[in-house]
């Protein structure tokens, strides 16, 4: 009798058993299965990408920039094959629910579309196959890059659900290097990269990315991600994690001594202050970012002093934000401010005049390039009273030549050149991604020589013109509008989600540090995971929003 119970429970319980593993594999074979495991894996596969790149390094800085793409690469090519794998069952399920309706594109989904189309296109309009794919030796932004960056967007932006533990990895990623940058500057070394180089290399490479522009590149776009949660977050332990984020940022910002840095600095400066002038917390929050900044230039300044470095020579803004008086003035003038608007806090807060001040911000933003333009072309064509051009000439940036911008001012010639002289189709449709060094070593490699010899130019060190020459009008039109729309949509929609803010913040520093910089694996793959995961969160509702944020904003 025991026996005949006891085989009818096991009976029982293997029915059970069987039930349970029919409702998990149905589960896990539907729709919302498989993207719960495309989820996870892209979380997983950027989060590592977030990691080695940010750390890995063979031989030090030798040949530093191919071994993080080395391990970009590998890193895409294992995470992104089974993610779609995956992607391919999910589609199967898709096309069988929508039944023949289109899919929901945003302006932003489109430019990227619209992008790979035309980058697709250029392989065939330059014909260079054998460089395209993965692009010059030690830039490596070729097709696939392309695609990978494109690939990175789609999925943040369709399965991105567990963006805040990518941001988390990234930024935790960041704030270590970020600080070793610091120590760097400070000739303390405690990763051993700066083990048998003399003084002038030190000043030239920083931290765990290499040369010191490459770091700024990564900073550029990692350092607004943490400020924003300093500006918008309610608890008080995110605003101090923010705020140690932000300092130790500025700290390595005044002290990696490229100026492309501080006009990416201004970019990301102007859409904090457009959103937090709304609000007097915001607004006075944004002056201690302000303080945060000139004060990180005064104590750096002095720490330098202990182990100096004499390779090192300051760049304009870096020696003025450093050892300039006007930094102190404007570091006295944030204090005395701050401590104004901390006075008036439980006073009424006039937002009828957010307008005004946002115009007048917009104003001086657009006035000041304008205006230094200008000074450049009549100082260039001494055009300016002899009084005024003697002390423009004082500063480098107004007297334009070849060796302007360190050698911009001959490689942008160069390269204006180059896209006059092409063919009609070469202009609507490019030479190819990373292709600019085959083309002009094949059609200009006598000037070439002549102009820089043995050293080889890869880009015309403007992401946008290199843009304009690699995949023509028609690919740089929409490579230029994925970050124009994602920038307005984000701002509009802020109040959803004020990451937003800093998704928005870290797309235009990277567009304003690439006017005098490239596409590279630093900082590339970094703005396109902000772009999708800004997209990815105006895709969801209010409501699921306010449910699963951890961090609190600060609600109008």
């Amino acid at each position: 009798m025991t026996k005949a119970l006891d085989k009818g429970y096991d009976h029982t319980m293997r029915n059970q058993v069987r039930k349970i593993q029919k409702i998990t594999t149905s589960r896990f074979f539907s729709k919302s299965g498989i993207a719960s495991g495309m989820a996870y894996v892209l979380a997983v596969t950027l989060s590592v990408m977030c990691v080695v790149v940010a750390f890995y390094a063979e031989d030090g800085y030798n040949q530093i920039g191919n071994a993080k793409f080395a391990v970009y690469r590998v890193t895409m090519l294992a995470g992104f094959s089974l993610f779609l794998l995956l992607g391919a069952a999910y589609l199967f399920f898709f096309l069988q629910e929508k039944q023949g309706r289109a899919m929901r594109l945003s302006v932003t989904d489109s430019c990227v579309l619209a992008y790979l189309l035309f980058s697709t296109i250029s392989i065939v309009s330059g014909g260079f196959y054998e460089d395209v794919w993965w692009g010059s030796f030690g830039w490596n932004m070729g097709w696939m890059s392309q695609f990978s960056f494109v690939l990175i967007y789609l999925a943040l932006s369709r399965f991105g659900i567990y963006y805040r533990a990518v941001l988390a990895v990234f930024c935790g990623s960041a704030f270590p290097v970020f600080l070793i940058a610091v120590l760097h500057r400070m000739l303390i070394d405690p990763i051993g990269f700066y083990e048998g180089l003399q003084g002038y290399q030190m000043a030239q490479f920083l931290s765990t990315m290499g040369q010191a522009t490459w770091y700024a590149s990564f900073l550029v776009v990692a350092l607004p991600v943490g400020m924003a949660v300093f500006l918008f977050a309610g608890r008080t332990l995110w605003r101090v994690l923010g705020g140690v984020y932000t300092a130790v940022g500025f700290a390595s910002l005044v002290t990696q001594n490229s100026d492309s840095a501080y006009f990416a600095m201004a970019g990301f400066m102007i859409v904090f202050f457009w959103v937090c002038v709304e609000r007097r917390e915001t607004l006075n929050r944004f002056v201690e970012v302000c303080t945060l900044f000139f004060a990180a230039g005064k104590v750096m300044h002095f720490l330098m002093k202990i182990h100096p470095n004499p390779d090192l020579k300051y760049d304009f803004i870096t020696a003025l934000v450093l050892e300039g008086m006007s930094t102190w003035i404007l570091l006295g003038a944030c204090l005395l401010l701050s401590l104004f608007l901390y006075g008036r806090r439980n006073r009424p807060y006039a937002a009828v005049r957010v307008l005004w001040i946002r115009r007048t911000a917009v104003i001086a933003a657009v006035a000041v390039p304008v205006l230094m333009a200008g000074l450049i072309v009549l100082q260039s064509r001494d055009l300016l009273p002899k009084g005024s051009g003697e002390a423009l000439s004082a500063v480098s940036y107004f007297n334009w030549g070849s060796e302007w911008g360190n050698g911009r001012g001959r490689i942008w010639s160069f390269s204006v050149r180059v896209f006059a002289k092409e063919s009609l189709g070469h202009k609507l449709f490019g030479l190819g991604p990373d292709c600019f060094r085959s083309y002009t070593a094949a059609v200009h490699g006598e000037e070439v020589a002549l102009l820089w010899g043995d050293k080889v130019l890869t880009n015309a060190h403007n992401e946008w013109l290199t843009t304009l020459i690699n995949t023509g009008i028609f690919g740089a039109a929409a490579y230029l509008g994925i970050f124009v729309s994602a920038v307005g949509r984000f701002l509009k929609a802020r109040q959803q989600d004020y990451f937003l803010v800093g998704a928005a913040a870290s797309t235009v520093s990277y567009m304003a540090y690439n006017f005098f910089c490239y596409q590279q694996v630093c900082c590339t793959p970094f703005v396109f995971i902000m772009l999708g995961i800004g997209e990815y969160i105006l895709r969801q509702s209010v409501f699921v929003f306010r449910e699963s944020f951890t961090i609190p904003d600060i609600v109008p």
